[in-house]
């Protein structure tokens, strides 16, 4: 588990690794890694895709955006999964 701010309420935002798979995708090769995001009180699934483009972050819909910004934690995330997944 990584945390990775506090929301509005001053509670912990955290990011869990749930796990990932390979895959390929048209010529290419690509990582999936899918992790659970939440405060303790509202949860959101997350998707993090790698491929030549780039890294894209994928949110479900939740409550927890009332509390932090949705465009911080997607910023967050990815430079997260640049350090784990690699450069």
């Amino acid at each position: 588990m990584i945390y990775l701010t506090n929301d509005a309420l001053d509670q912990a935002v955290y990011f869990e690794m749930r796990g990932k798979e390979p895959g390929r995708r048209g010529n290419g090769y690509e990582q999936v890694f899918f992790g659970l995001m939440g405060n303790g009180v509202h949860e959101v699934p997350v998707t993090l895709r790698r491929g030549r483009s780039g890294i894209e972050v994928a949110f479900g819909r939740s409550d927890l955006f009332r509390f932090v910004e949705e465009d911080a934690l997607r910023r967050m995330l990815g430079e997260l999964a640049q350090d784990k997944m690699g450069h």
